[in-house]
């Protein structure tokens, strides 16, 4: 497998997801396909792996600590973008409305006019 720019130990871990792949595939289509086994589950495979991430994901909120280090996740993603974009936006609306005042661009050179 040195032609493909994989060692033998790398090859042998691919391989083994594969075969852990196929056979889990196959333990899933030999239970979806069972008429008698999921009758009382309203047809579908219960899966405790994806059971057990549906409750987390449910539950995230309601666990949910303030730290410190979430305070300053949701300071620096949140709020100083915020007031950086309004400072900005503020400044070259000021800036326009200053050339507009003094004369720097004319009326038919404005993008916003009422002619």
């Amino acid at each position: 497998m040195a032609d493909y720019g994989f060692s033998d130990i790398e090859c042998k871990i691919i391989t083994e997801q594969i075969k852990r792949r196929k056979a889990m595939r196959e333990e899933f289509l030999k239970q979806r396909t069972n008429p008698y086994k999921h009758a009382s589950e309203a047809g579908y495979v219960f899966d405790g792996g994806i059971q057990r991430f549906m409750s987390l994901k449910c539950c995230q909120f309601d666990n949910f600590q303030a730290t410190s280090r979430s305070a300053m996740m949701g300071l620096f993603m949140v709020v100083i973008p915020m007031f950086l974009y309004g400072t900005l936006v503020y400044n070259e609306r000021a800036q326009f409305e200053r050339d507009c005042r003094c004369g720097k661009i004319k009326y038919r050179d404005r993008i916003n006019k009422f002619a």
